[in-house]
């Protein structure tokens, strides 16, 4: 859902929360078609239940004009496909199928066939986890082993207990959830925005502006002033830079100063020499808990 913006796609915004949504499972469907039935062979309680609660979704939540008038008050572009999980999608069609089942004057072999029957046509429409093969954890911590191994090299090449770093984008997202004390120079909603191009206001923008700098060479490849890049480094006090091998900036991080301190599979670590290293302390909450 990052890659999609109210403001940038207009009308087309919800339709592509809703392929996202919706992925290569047809449940959606499967609901719209239930919403159908009762509302053509439903009773008044069938109605009052799903029926009328799914109209009033259809023209709030599946309205393609509501996300555009939202978005000009509050930015809802990593929330709004929250709402999609409001329409009971999975209750609808299993109460459905569990009712004609399980209906009065039913035979045994019936519910057999029919259970049998509905099983089958709800496992073709979703999609399977392991659909293209079960797939083994790398480690305990499901995570890749590369993740582990940077935390190691920055660990080796450090005397700092809470060393700052910047990554590429997956590394980011991975590394934060196994090695809490590496701190990260910008946190997860800095990177996204950035990458997604949100509109900034003025203070935000200020309060970005080093991280900004960071993310233009790290996540854009851009090759700003080299001063410039230093003085961001400095500023957030972000003394490693984790990129791809293939990344078109390594001759820039070399060129800018920076020092190869290793590689991992497919990442590179660089290390900065800060001019003046802030050895960073966290609160100590041992004695209490």
């Amino acid at each position: 859902m990052q890659s999609i913006s109210a403001a940038g796609d207009g009308l087309n915004f919800l339709f592509k929360c809703i392929a996202l949504y919706n992925g290569s499972s047809f449940c959606l469907v499967l609901y719209l078609l239930g919403l159908v039935f009762i509302a053509l062979k439903g009773g008044k309680e069938l109605k009052r239940i799903f029926l009328y609660p799914g109209l009033i979704i259809l023209f709030t939540v599946y309205n393609p004009l509501l996300p555009l008038i939202i978005n000009r008050f509050f930015d809802i572009n990593k929330e709004y496909y929250r709402f999609m999980w409001i329409p009971p999608v999975c209750i609808l069609p299993a109460f459905l199928a569990a009712a004609y089942v399980m209906g009065e004057g039913r035979s045994r072999g019936f519910r057999i066939v029919g259970f049998a029957g509905f099983l089958l046509l709800f496992a073709g429409i979703g999609s399977f986890v392991y659909g293209k093969g079960y797939v083994p954890a790398e480690n305990v911590y499901k995570i890749p082993n590369e993740v582990m191994a940077v935390s190691k090299l920055i660990r080796e090449n450090t005397d700092m207990k809470y060393p700052v770093a910047v990554m590429d984008r997956d590394m980011q997202m991975e590394i934060r959830q196994y090695d809490a004390t590496i701190l990260l120079a910008c946190d997860r909603t800095q990177y996204l925005d950035f990458l997604g191009d949100v509109d900034e206001d003025q203070l935000t923008r200020e309060k970005n502006e080093y991280v900004n700098r960071l993310l233009s060479v790290i996540a854009k490849y851009e090759k700003i002033d080299k001063d410039s890049f230093r003085e961001a480094l400095n500023k957030t006090n972000t003394q490693f830079v984790v990129v791809e091998r293939v990344s078109p900036m390594l001759r820039y991080l070399s060129d800018a100063g920076l020092e190869s301190v290793g590689t991992t599979g497919s990442r590179v670590v660089f290390k900065f020499e800060l001019e003046d290293p802030q050895y960073l302390d966290l609160a100590d909450y041992s004695g209490v808990w």
